[in-house]
């Protein structure tokens, strides 16, 4: 059970809306899911740096990384720091939307070393 921020009264858990009000509630998860999610590290940082760091709204760190030595010091802080950076710095409108696009921007790397391993395949 938690309660309603605007009545007050106690409302179940998965519930999106307060059965007293109609108040929309938020559900976020829970600190240390959140926090575990942040510090872990950044596929998609690693193996497409320049789209991720750009979908992930970093845009300093988006034109940093073609510069060519300080490309690959970018590559590891977004590894590293990618994710947390993101959500302090990206102005995102909920939890649901950055851990979405995170995901997402994690699949479109993979994908991309894919296809570049199977041009590689084929052109051979």
């Amino acid at each position: 059970m938690t309660t309603c921020k605007q009545c007050k009264q106690q409302v179940e858990l998965w519930n999106k809306e307060c059965g007293s009000c109609g108040f929309h509630l938020v559900l976020e998860p829970d600190e240390a899911r959140r926090a575990r999610f942040l510090r872990g590290p950044s596929l998609g940082a690693m193996l497409f740096t320049q789209g991720w760091a750009f979908g992930a709204r970093l845009y300093l760190w988006f034109l940093l990384s073609f510069v060519p030595i300080v490309g690959i010091l970018v590559l590891v802080a977004l590894l590293i720091f990618g994710r947390r950076w993101s959500w302090k710095y990206g102005v995102w409108a909920s939890w649901e939307d950055f851990t979405r696009r995170m995901h997402l921007l994690d699949l479109i790397a993979v994908l991309w070393v894919l296809i570049l391993v199977g041009v590689y395949f084929w052109a051979r």
